[in-house]
């Protein structure tokens, strides 16, 4: 018997019905997620998006790569753009903006009275290949995160990182390195013999 509490999945011919941009196979994205923008949205292969998460996208373009995890009850603002690369996962509760009000007091941080009161911090962000941020992170317009960048939970990323270390904290530092297991084990099944 199906437990009626669970969630169901769109699966990508749904998607596809819906106007999503692109999308490949494999791909389950929740019906309790709320996603805004399906036009400007493209999904690889292998990826799941579960329940409770919010993608705005309906200015700016959501580029996911293949074998992705977006876990419950994360944020996406892509007004000016996300991409993920392959084999990247975001944990519980994690915002990722790419844009932030000003907080100087020369102007306005919300929509009224008008929006030329408002000049936000804004620019895209993109994880490259086999990052992994963890719960409850924040990720600040214009960051790169390097390929194979891991971020502990409870971070907070308002600069660029290098690849293949681990980071943590707020102020966010480096905490050492990361192994590149994982990226001759995805090769391996990406590339079979």
């Amino acid at each position: 018997m199906k437990n009626k509490l669970e969630s169901r999945y769109l699966d990508e011919n749904e998607l596809a019905d819906l106007g999503i941009a692109s999308v490949g196979k494999n791909v389950r994205v929740s019906e309790d997620a709320i996603i805004i923008g399906l036009e400007n949205i493209s999904l690889g292969s292998n990826i799941r998006i579960d329940s409770y998460n919010v993608i705005l996208s309906k200015r700016g373009k959501f580029v996911v790569g293949n074998n992705v995890h977006i876990e419950p009850s994360s944020s996406i603002v892509t007004h000016f753009g996300v991409e993920i690369g392959n084999f990247c996962t975001i944990s519980h509760g994690s915002r990722l903006y790419t844009a932030s009000a000003n907080y100087s007091g020369d102007y306005f941080t919300n929509v009224f009275p008008e929006a030329k009161y408002q000049v936000p911090k804004t620019g895209q962000i993109i994880l490259e290949d086999h990052v992994m941020i963890g719960g409850n992170c924040v990720i600040m317009p214009g960051v790169t995160l390097g390929e194979g960048a891991a971020i502990g939970a409870l971070s907070f990323i308002r600069k660029s990182v290098e690849g293949w270390a681990i980071y943590g904290g707020n102020p966010l530092k480096r905490l050492g390195d990361r192994k590149k297991t994982i990226k001759d084990i995805a090769n391996s099944f990406e590339n079979p013999i």
